[in-house]
């Protein structure tokens, strides 16, 4: 088989992919490191061209001063006159590294000795007093300039002699430059390795990352227990919200199972009844027989648009728990508007609706649009299950907390209270859904309440109990 010659490539490009500099924790430390140690080399490497410059200046200062003391010493009076000897050695030791100048003169201002021009800004007050060291301009060269001052003793000549040694510069320049590169030698190579040693550490503090990567890689879809593997301090607390998070995902898709096996088993009954009952019509002749076939047909399409209704709300109720942001709600108007639109325009039998609003209104923050499904269920209930004559709904507060209460002259419940809100809950003979109450818990436990079911001198009651 002929291999790609754009596979290296394309190999190339799926790595470059996955090592994406943006998102890099080893490109982005090692990217700052980098930075802080160029900085840190450039302001040592000037420190140390500094350090360099100034110890290249008193090592020759030194000698320059030896050297014009020298030539002091060998400043004499002979036959009234002031004579020098040249010190040959010092004067050989300072030309061996740059161009050496001297200047002697004595008390009178007479040149007795060296080049005339050369000259010394320093003041006769100081040289007196020792060495004076300065910076200067001979012959278009940098050069550095020492001046000192002998007394002499000679009654024949009497005062001062001023002595002048100047050197250039280059050879204070260049140990100053080889100083310098040793210095920045000595830098680079500690950087590189701080480089090394950083990419190194870098590697092994990041392998127990690779080892969650690589437990999560290799478990199975519906595997969502917590990670097993040990992580390090700094990203404990990141482990922590994974695991939580597939807790929480664990959950979320335990109870869409649940539900969707709830939905299908019932969802399965009214379909085979609706199934039989046009098998029947189908076999029946034109009669009153097939009147009461079709009114039986259309109460079992009617159940299936209901229960369809509410599975589809249910699963809103799941989703928006999550999904939608909280914002603060008038509970005296949400209740008013949701029994106007809860209660239809004609009922089988004679009731009395009645709405009891609180003061002051209590505000919550909620989603409006589960709110209004779980009350609208809880009046629907209590209408088609309960009330025989009365229905209240009431609003009220309490330290923390508020509720909207649904009341009725009901038979109660014909299950426990414990079990009338779990999903298809329902009495033997009930022909309902048994979602009604299940939505409205789903709404008050994702605001941060519950359901109360409590009966009390004939009246059975609904409460959903809401943070405020």
């Amino acid at each position: 088989m002929r291999r790609s010659r754009f596979a290296p490539c394309a190999a190339w490009a799926i790595n470059l992919r996955h090592f994406d500099l943006r998102h890099s924790l080893r490109i982005r430390i090692i990217a700052v490191l980098s930075a802080v140690l160029a900085l840190g080399a450039v302001i040592l490497g000037f420190a140390g061209w500094r350090s360099a410059s100034i110890a290249a200046q008193q090592a020759y200062d030194r000698m320059l001063s030896g050297g014009a003391i020298q030539i002091a010493e060998n400043v004499y009076v002979q036959g009234g006159v002031v004579t020098l000897e040249p010190p040959v050695s010092t004067i050989a030791a300072l030309a061996a590294y740059d161009l050496v100048f001297y200047k002697v003169v004595d008390p009178r201002g007479v040149v007795v000795a060296g080049y005339e021009d050369l000259a010394s800004e320093a003041k006769p007050e100081q040289t007196r007093n020792g060495v004076v060291i300065e910076d200067g301009l001979y012959q278009e060269q940098p050069v550095r300039i020492a001046t000192v001052a002998k007394q002499i003793e000679d009654p024949a000549v009497g005062g001062w002699v001023t002595i002048v040694l100047a050197q250039t510069t280059e050879a204070r320049r260049a140990l100053a430059r080889d100083l310098t590169l040793k210095a920045l030698g000595v830098i680079a190579a500690m950087s590189a390795l701080a480089l090394l040693a950083t990419s190194y550490a870098v590697t092994f503090a990041l392998k127990p990352l690779a080892r969650i990567e690589r437990e999560i890689v290799e478990r199975r879809p519906d595997d969502l227990r917590p990670l097993q593997t040990e992580p390090p301090v700094e990203v404990r607390n990141l482990v922590h919200a994974i695991d939580d998070f597939m807790r929480r995902l664990s959950d979320r898709i335990t109870l869409m199972q649940r539900f969707i096996a709830d939905a299908a088993h019932q969802i399965r009954t009214p379909l085979a009844a609706l199934d039989a009952q046009v098998e029947i019509l189908s076999a029946t002749p034109p009669s009153r027989q097939k009147a009461v076939t079709v009114a039986r047909i259309r109460e079992r399409t009617s159940e299936l648009g209901r229960l369809t209704g509410q599975l589809l709300d249910h699963a809103m109720v799941i989703h928006r728990a999550d999904a939608v942001a909280m914002t603060p709600i008038d509970l005296n108007v949400l209740a008013k508007g949701v029994l106007a639109a809860a209660v239809p325009l004609s009922l089988t039998r004679e009731v009395d609706i009645a709405f009891v609003p609180a003061e002051p209104t209590p505000i919550v923050n909620g989603d409006a649009v589960s709110l209004r499904e779980a009350l609208g269920n809880l009046i629907d209930n209590a209408l088609k299950h309960g009330a025989r004559s009365k229905l209240v709904v009431s609003i009220g507060a309490d330290d923390g907390r508020a509720w909207i209460e649904v009341a009725d002259n009901g038979g109660g419940f014909a299950v426990p209270p414990g079990d009338v809100i779990r999903p298809f809950a329902k009495g033997p003979h009930s022909i309902g859904s048994g979602l009604g109450l299940a939505i409205a818990a789903e709404v008050a436990r994702a605001h941060k309440g519950e359901i109360a079911i409590s009966r009390e001198g004939g009246t059975t009651r609904v409460r959903l109990l809401l943070a405020t």
